[in-house]
């Protein structure tokens, strides 16, 4: 989160560049212009404007060198707001030395308006201080231009201005002006926190959606996918009653022994890209990858009261589909004999989020998992492919099954009755 911060920190720095290129670019015009119009040449005024423009501009190209080469540093964006409010206060201040000007007239009329825009530019920046920062420096400087008014008595004295507007100068509204520019720094300095809370929730909220397209993404289905995202299905950790199954190759050690590593990755994505299709086809969620093995989880994280048969119909059909792979295997030039094992179990398991905030998984805990582990082990052993425990045999409707058989198993001290899969009710 916080590179995408500074990331866009770089990006306000770089649009306040751009606002400031346009000030002193204004600010250039409007003297050439004066110059132009009045026929009496450069004063000390327009010079002095000139060389502020100059200088800002100067620093803009510098920094923008400077974060191009060196990345955006948090004193930048102070320096910045210094180099933007002296170039506001220079240019009114210098102008006092234009013809039939005083600063007076020149603090009286809209110079003040253009602080605004600087502190609530500031904003995009993502560090309240500064915004605070800006908005008092504002107060400060225009502040002492008012000093030095009341130093050369331009206060309570009439002031004309070439197209006959007259105004009388007062040193109240000045100072009240100085207190609204200190104001609007803590103004923003609240609008910053709080656009900086937004930024980090919006932040969070998107890297949270990565998340879960990262764990659930590619290993169930669309329609899933956006009911999580949409918080329809909660990912905290509860209990809840599910089918787990373990899928696994057999005799693959003496493959990857014998075998180019290339082709040996070649036969492990064939068999997970056939089997991934399936599990998700049947609701299965793809808990993890363990080696040549992959965790399927039923009934969670959305629930679903038919999680056994969904359980077993996915296992009968991977058992048609893996059927094709002993050929195809072969067809590489491969001589090793494909095998499988499928466990199944159903029981009581926590379900949710596990890790930190650098490497979460949504995964199933407790002795349903263990038991389907053994189970997928115990088919080494005997002449059936896919085995189930009681709770699962017990908890299909659409299925029929061939047992019990009794099996001791490693983590349980009585045996447990083990299940084959006979095939579809009619």
């Amino acid at each position: 989160m916080h590179e995408l911060l500074l990331a866009d920190r770089l990006k306000g720095e770089r649009e306040i560049a751009v606002f400031r290129i346009i000030l002193i670019a204004a600010t250039a015009l409007m003297v050439l212009l004066m110059v132009a119009m009045g026929g009496e040449g450069f004063t000390l005024s327009d010079t002095s404007n000139l060389i502020a423009v100059g200088a800002a501009g100067t620093y803009t190209i510098v920094l923008l060198l400077l974060i191009m080469r060196r990345g955006y540093r948090r004193w930048y964006g102070f320096a910045s707001a210094t180099v933007d409010v002296l170039l506001i206060s220079a240019s009114t201040y210098l102008s006092r030395y234009a013809a039939d000007s005083s600063i007076a007239s020149l603090v009286s009329t809209s110079s003040f308006v253009i602080y605004f825009p600087v502190i609530l530019f500031s904003v995009r920046r993502h560090d309240p201080v500064n915004t605070l920062y800006t908005g008092i420096l504002s107060a400060v400087f225009y502040g002492a231009m008012i000093v030095d008014m009341a130093i050369e008595h331009s206060f309570w004295v009439t002031l004309s201005a070439s197209n006959g507007l007259i105004m009388r100068n007062d040193m109240f509204n000045e100072i009240l002006k100085a207190i609204v520019l200190a104001a609007t720094g803590f103004i923003g300095w609240a609008a910053a926190r709080r656009f900086d809370r937004l930024f980090e929730e919006a932040l969070r909220s998107a890297r949270e959606k990565e998340q879960i397209k990262d764990m659930f993404g590619r290993y169930v289905s669309d329609t899933l996918v956006d009911k999580i995202m949409a918080k329809e299905i909660a990912l905290e950790g509860e209990k809840r009653n599910v089918s787990v199954m373990f899928i696994d190759i057999r005799n693959f050690t003496p493959l990857a022994e014998s075998v180019e590593p290339q082709t040996l990755i070649v036969i492990l994505n064939n068999f997970f890209d056939l089997c991934i299709d399936i599990i998700i086809k049947h609701g299965g969620f793809i808990d993890k990858f363990i080696g040549d093995a992959i965790m399927v989880v039923f009934g969670a994280p959305e629930s679903d009261s038919r999680h056994c048969d969904a359980a077993v119909a996915c296992a009968l059909e991977l058992q048609s589909a893996l059927a094709t792979m002993n050929a195809w295997v072969h067809s590489l030039g491969v001589d090793w004999e494909f095998g499988y094992g499928i466990g199944i179990n159903s029981g009581d398991a926590i379900v949710g989020n596990v890790g930190t905030e650098r490497r979460m998984e949504y995964t199933a805990l407790g002795d349903a998992v263990n038991v389907a582990s053994r189970l997928e082990r115990l088919t080494r052993h005997v002449s059936r492919p896919i085995l189930v425990g009681e709770a699962c045999a017990a908890g299909c409707s659409e299925h029929l099954f061939e047992g019990p058989f009794t099996a001791r198993i490693k983590g349980k001290s009585e045996p447990v009755k083990v299940y084959a899969v006979a095939g579809r009710r009619e």
